[in-house]
């Protein structure tokens, strides 16, 4: 292992794979980046996610993060396969303030640049879902490019994308056992 860095990044689930690509792109270079499970199956919450990716939130700051990492995951792959899948997402209405609140959302997206988005009859909604019972459905909310990300993938291909630039190192089973502070700053991080 390299006994040097100029940053070191202590987790490699998607969240330390995505800081070390994106500095890549900002052209850093001398990254560590470790994780106490195997690369990249680390064991902790990317692992497990589900994967749904709902771009529309009540916060624009959430919504465009998530509309970005649709648009990168969308590039991503690896042997294994891509690293998203455009499914579209549907939210349903029982109620008159759910429906109310759809139509919010509707208004929102388009003020966003959520493309695509439409407000759905109940039988709209049955001919996405077949499944789907429409009973007491007042309406839906269809966002065609929300999706399911493929954590461990979208993870993997950042970070395979770091090495390749040569700005980072990764080391999977590489527990932190201390991190040394002299005067308010890192100076090394102590693994097993």
């Amino acid at each position: 292992m390299k006994n040097k860095a100029k940053l070191v990044i202590i987790g490699a689930g998607i969240v330390g794979c995505s800081t070390a690509y994106h500095l890549a792109k900002l052209s850093w270079r001398d990254i560590v980046v470790i994780d106490r499970g195997s690369l990249f199956a680390t064991g902790g919450s990317t692992s497990h996610a589900p994967g749904l990716v709902f771009q529309l939130n009540y916060s624009k700051t959430m919504t465009l993060l998530a509309k970005y990492s649709v648009e990168l995951y969308s590039q991503l792959k690896t042997d294994e396969g891509q690293a998203f899948y455009t499914v579209g997402g549907i939210e349903i209405a029982y109620t008159e303030t759910r429906w109310r609140d759809l139509k919010r959302k509707m208004g929102l997206a388009k003020s966003w640049g959520i493309e695509g988005t439409e407000l759905l009859t109940p039988e709209q909604a049955k001919a996405k879902i077949p499944l789907l019972d429409t009973t007491g459905i007042l309406g839906a909310f269809y966002v065609p490019t929300d999706g399911i990300a493929k954590a461990l993938r979208a993870a993997e291909a950042l970070a395979n994308f770091a090495i390749a630039s040569d700005a980072a190192k990764f080391y999977g089973d590489t527990e932190v056992l201390n991190i040394e502070v002299e005067q308010g700053q890192v100076k090394s991080v102590i693994t097993n």
